[in-house]
């Protein structure tokens, strides 16, 4: 017990050293005597402390560190209690009470010897009433049950029966919140944040037990999130109860699952193979899916003979040219996942450019075309319903692009856009395709109700696109990627089933730890697009305000994604995920380099960082650790000190894939729509709809007739807000033509 008074009041001395009176010790330029004389406290701390590390640690421990999850924002917007008031010191610990005491007073007496540093002192921060995303799930509560109120009180004259309404719609739990399950979360939440990754990642046993082999060669290592084998069991249970696995029995078996729509979502049947449908398959016992199958492999055929003939030559322009180049134009779904998909698979030297236009703005059309002769560019236009504004704005432009470089030519202007122009759309609107110059019988390659946009890469959308610029045999080996993550997600149990773990990885942060965001940063440059088009695909299908059946949602839906690759994102916003806010990361990277990338040490470079930055995140640096490089003499200025600290704590999952070839292009894809299903599954809303998008396009179609006749519909300005009115104004009157009175 001795040992253990001397090496606690040692340590307060030593402290007192970096921290008190005698800072100058620690200052610029110290002299080599002040230096030795750290060196000698700091090793006599460490001699003494070994001495006694067993008792030292365990006091140490007992008074924790503060973790960033106990600033963490629940979703009533609350800060929960500070770490300094959780974290319980026993007033009594068998066998070191006596010496507990001393080092109080040994740490009052240093205390006495140095000023108040502004970053030593505890804040305590509250606020004052519920936000947060509470604010917004109050006020659509509230808007549907005035709505409703209005509607009963107008049409049916009601009056004082609407209190009884009151009482039928006054908020209550969804069913999600009332489970036990959930309750069991919480309280486990509660119990784990008190732990740190480090010694959570220092359990061997734990981390064996959070990895997954997945299909293709797909491994998923999630022991950095802050999770432990009874976390799983528990977000299984939950799952289970909001019948997950029924839910996606439903969707193999093409069930109206989109039930706000009355449609199923189907797009496994895009690449799925007939003998999936066959007796002994994995979706055989539908005829719904059955059909979908046989449908998706005919327009597959179709696009693979059409690829095929316009690769070989066999397919020329008007003047007998080959072509060159595509052109996609779409938006939304449309252009990101099959953007993604054919930048992710590598282009060879006789591969044709492929080049997306999705904006509206000129700019956009102008430079992807830059470089591109229009007379060996072939267009592909994708617009399921054939009445996107923005898609349709901008392939007239590509019509006008391309038409207007046969002018000096005696082609028949039809024939020129028959020739350079393919349809990616519903065979319900092949008049309009036909109309707008495309054959509908030869190239109009179509997809359907049950594959939503944002699903629509394994469809005509993104598969012509990949088999034009990459080839059948690319485009064929993505599908069956995507096919080989189809058949684990549906057969697997939700333990060892790859998306489902990573998903409710997902409802666990945003659920039980408040953290409501997420990084996906690919350690490979082909994956450039990929963040992108998970953005969409997440936000706009789990995005939402209300259940499947219309109850408001009291917890928090959905997540913010965000990404670049690395190592450009560890230069661009991982100062604020190592020392700001905590923001969960998804980590993907590749086994192998490109075939065609002879600088092996590049990727050896690009794979140390990808596998130091989860660590980072994870481990972060003690307070400890910065002071002893001030004791040891590799830094000298104590102020930094706190700067230099990294809390750490911070959850990652590392998704390994052999390689970037198509096949695992393809299943990377399908591992993330599945992740998303399994998320509105677990959270009971309808991930297959959209309707928050849809005002936005109804107020900028009144808009739009304004600005292209202002004189005409200045009424119009009148039916707007003041500062929509302020703001058209301006616009209209910077863009008016001259007054030629003015001349």
């Amino acid at each position: 017990m001795a040992v253990l008074r001397v090496a606690t009041a040692l340590r307060a001395a030593a402290m007192a050293v970096v921290l008190g009176s005698t800072r100058c010790l620690v200052t610029k330029g110290p002299s080599v005597a002040s230096r030795q004389q750290q060196q000698q406290q700091a090793r006599v701390v460490e001699v003494s402390a070994t001495m006694e590390q067993g008792q030292v640690q365990e006091v140490e421990a007992r008074r924790g560190a503060r973790h960033y999850y106990d600033y963490r924002r629940s979703n009533e917007g609350m800060y929960a209690e500070e770490a300094s008031s959780k974290v319980e010191i026993p007033s009594e610990i068998p066998g070191e009470t006596e010496a507990a005491e001393e080092s109080e007073r040994a740490k009052e007496s240093a205390a006495e010897a140095w000023p108040s540093f502004p970053w030593s002192r505890p804040s305590r921060r509250r606020n004052s009433s519920g936000d947060g995303q509470s604010h917004y799930q109050l006020l659509h509560h509230k808007a549907i049950k005035h709505g409703v109120r209005s509607h009963l009180r107008e049409i049916f004259g009601l009056g004082s029966e609407l209190e009884t309404y009151d009482n039928e719609i006054s908020k209550k739990p969804t069913r999600l919140t009332q489970t036990a399950e959930w309750a069991a979360l919480e309280a486990h939440a509660k119990e784990l944040k008190k732990s740190h990754l480090r010694e959570l990642l220092a359990d061997e046993a734990r981390v064996e037990a959070l990895c997954l082999r997945g299909p293709g060669g797909v491994f998923l290592d999630w022991s950095r999130h802050k999770v432990t084998a009874e976390t799983m069991r528990l977000l299984c249970a939950l799952a289970r109860r909001m019948d997950v696995e029924g839910k996606r029995s439903r969707m193999r078996a093409g069930d109206d699952i989109n039930n706000s729509e009355r449609r199923p979502a189907m797009h496994y049947a895009l690449r799925a193979l007939p003998s999936d449908v066959e007796p002994g398959g994995y979706l055989a016992g539908s005829e719904t899916v059955a059909a979908a199958v046989e449908a998706a492999a005919a327009v597959r055929r179709r696009i693979w003979d059409f690829a095929d003939g316009v690769r070989s030559g066999a397919i020329l322009t008007p003047r007998g040219d080959r072509f060159e180049a595509v052109v996609v134009v779409g938006i939304g779904g449309s252009y990101l996942g099959p953007e993604f998909v054919c930048s992710a698979v590598p282009r060879a030297a006789d591969d044709l450019a492929v080049r997306f236009v999705a904006n509206v703005d000129p700019e956009a059309f102008d430079r992807e075309t830059a470089d591109l002769d229009p007379t060996r560019t072939l267009a592909v236009v994708v617009s399921k319903s054939w009445s996107t504004a923005e898609t349709l704005r901008n392939a007239d432009k590509v019509k006008d692009w391309i038409a207007a470089a046969y002018d000096d030519d005696d082609e028949d202007p039809a024939g020129v856009v028959a020739a350079h122009f393919c349809a990616c759309a519903s065979r319900s609107v092949a008049d309009k395709v036909a109309a707008w110059g495309v054959d509908p019988e030869s190239r109009l390659f179509e997809f359907w109700s049950w594959v939503g946009g944002r699903y629509s890469s394994s469809a005509s959308a993104g598969l012509l696109p990949l088999a034009l610029g990459r080839g059948v045999a690319a485009a064929d080996a993505f599908l069956q990627g995507a096919r080989a993550v189809d058949e684990h997600f549906f057969e697997s149990p939700l333990e060892e089933n790859v998306p489902a773990v990573m998903a409710l990885l997902g409802v666990w942060n945003v659920n039980f730890l408040g953290l409501g965001a997420r990084a996906l940063v690919p350690y490979a440059h082909r994956l450039s697009r990929f963040a992108a088009h998970v953005q969409q695909l997440e936000m706009e299908s789990n995005g939402k305000s209300v259940t499947v059946d219309g109850r408001p949602l009291d917890y928090t839906t959905g997540e913010i994604v965000f990404g670049e690759p690395g190592t450009n994102a560890q230069h661009s916003f991982f100062q604020l995920l190592h020392m700001g806010q905590c923001v969960p990361c998804d980590f993907v990277g590749c086994l192998a380099p490109d075939q065609a990338q002879a600088d092996l040490s590049g990727h050896r470079e690009l794979m140390a960082n990808f596998f130091a930055q989860p660590d980072a995140l994870a481990l972060g640096r003690p307070f400890e650790d910065v002071v002893n490089d001030v004791l040891v003499g590799a830094s000298d200025d104590v102020d930094l000190c706190p700067h230099r600290t990294l809390s750490g704590d911070r959850p990652s999952l590392t998704l390994l894939l052999p390689n970037l070839h198509p096949h695992a292009v393809g299943a990377l894809l399908a591992l993330y729509e599945h992740r998303t299903a399994v998320q509105g599954w677990t959270w009971d809303i309808n991930s297959w709809d959209q309707f928050g998008v849809e005002l936005g396009k109804t107020l900028a179609s009144d808009i739009r007739r304004h600005l292209h006749h202002p004189a005409a519909n200045r009424a119009f300005l009148n039916q707007v807000n003041p500062s929509t009115r302020r703001l058209l104004t301006m616009y209209n009157e910077h863009n008016a033509p001259p007054d030629p009175r003015r001349d």
